[in-house]
């Protein structure tokens, strides 16, 4: 059976979608902007850690859009399964890539730190909030 979630869980996931949907579309479609553009508003944080890669941006992109799309299968299927997938599979992307920006920040001006660290940091604690989910069911209801 399906429940309907908090406005909380809806708020995360539509937040995580659009955090991946953008970097994932940006990588996949035009790699090489991303490359030399990301985050956009004349920044630049992906070009500073190494030389252009078209294969390996557009995986990139690609994996993010598959992260977008199951954060968006998460708010059409209200499920404690699923939202606790979710949870799970953002975490084993997103605590790995905030570790490995920690280690490297200092290729970035210092307003780039702090911006690389907030969004990166954003995407771990969110995640894990849903991790804390847990529906109310009636009597009648199953739990998974």
């Amino acid at each position: 059976m399906q429940t309907k979630q908090p406005r909380w869980i809806q708020a995360i996931l539509l937040y995580l979608l659009i955090a991946n949907s953008v970097p994932g579309i940006w990588a996949l479609f035009m790699p090489r902007d991303f490359y030399d553009s990301f985050p956009g508003f004349g920044r630049t944080w992906v070009a500073v850690d190494g030389p252009y890669n078209e294969h390996l941006i557009r995986d990139v992109g690609a994996f993010f859009v598959a992260l977008a799309t199951l954060c968006l299968l998460t708010l059409v299927a209200p499920r404690l399964i699923t939202v606790r997938a979710t949870a799970i599979c953002l975490l084993v992307f997103n605590a790995p890539h905030l570790l490995y920006h920690l280690n490297h920040l200092h290729m970035l001006p210092m307003i780039d730190q702090v911006g690389n660290v907030v969004t990166l940091s954003m995407s771990v604690l969110l995640s894990t909030l849903l991790l804390f989910y847990r529906p109310v069911y009636e009597r009648s209801q199953v739990l998974f």
